[in-house]
């Protein structure tokens, strides 16, 4: 469903939404996980302490990780791999700089899975065009702003799943 192995471009949507809790990030990247097939990109950018790991724990959710798992930033192992519906690629480019990113091969390592980059703009040269982009902006008290772009799709099928949770 997500996995494109043509140099096409697809086309591309884009969807915002407040998250008034954290259990709102989480339950974002839920709905967004139950969507993702082998081959998926979630890029995962925003400041320090935006949400980026509560979502990645909510992606985690959606792909069938188990609740036995802790899902953390992996800034010191840089890529943390668990098992689910999908296997689930966790990396974090924090402590990374210039080219050395592109050294870990993200891609090929997680290509059977999904993969979620957190800090993925310190390396936007990596990432294919099918990637889907998730923006989290910290408006305090555990509110946070979601900027959600991707191919068309699958952000489509957010958008409705996301519809249906509200109901």
């Amino acid at each position: 469903m997500v996995k494109r192995n043509n140099s096409m471009s697809p086309e591309r949507a884009r969807l915002e939404r407040h998250l008034a809790s954290e259990a709102a990030t989480l339950a974002l990247g839920a709905a967004l996980g139950r969507l993702l097939e082998p081959g998926a990109v979630v890029l995962l950018m925003g400041r320090l302490g935006a949400g980026k790991t509560v979502l990645a724990r909510g992606l985690a959710s959606g792909l069938g990780v188990s609740a036995d798992y802790a899902i953390v930033s992996p800034t010191f192992t840089l890529l943390n791999q668990y098992p689910g519906r999908v296997e689930f690629f966790h990396a974090d480019l924090y402590r990374l700089a210039g080219g050395e990113a592109e050294e870990l091969e993200l891609l090929e390592e997680a290509a059977a899975g999904v993969l979620a980059v957190e800090w993925a703009e310190r390396a936007p040269e990596l990432w294919p065009p099918w990637a889907i982009g998730v923006e989290l902006i910290d408006r305090g008290e555990g509110a946070r702003q979601a900027l959600i772009s991707g191919p068309a799709d699958i952000i489509g099928n957010l958008r409705k799943a996301l519809g249906r949770e509200e109901n």
